[in-house]
């Protein structure tokens, strides 16, 4: 969040709000497949029905989210974001599976 602030400080606070929360969304989907061996069905109906609750939440409190701000611009700072939390633990990770690979 901190970052973000400091990123976009030119955004208003609202618009921050909505580009980190949509950031942790995303990232915690991410770490949820990069830590499991075998994906099933389970796995991807709940993270659609994250996805949904997502965007009605957007849609429901448009108090906290600037609904005219979801641009194209908005997508690119929130993949930024995601990718500035998830992919180097990510990298991190697999390189060191490389290394030293688990035993199951």
């Amino acid at each position: 969040m901190l970052g973000s602030v400091i990123l976009f400080r030119k955004d208003s606070f609202n618009n921050i709000v909505t580009i980190t929360f949509s950031s942790l969304i995303v990232c915690e989907i991410l770490n949820v497949f990069s830590e499991v061996y075998k994906v099933n069905y389970k796995m991807i109906i709940s993270s659609i029905l994250t996805f949904v609750i997502y965007f009605m939440s957007i849609a429901l409190l448009r108090s906290y989210f600037d609904v005219s701000y979801i641009t194209w611009v908005f997508c690119c700072k929130v993949i930024g974001i995601t990718l500035a939390g998830w992919a180097p633990l990510h990298f991190f990770k697999r390189i060191y599976e490389c290394v030293d690979p688990s035993e199951h």
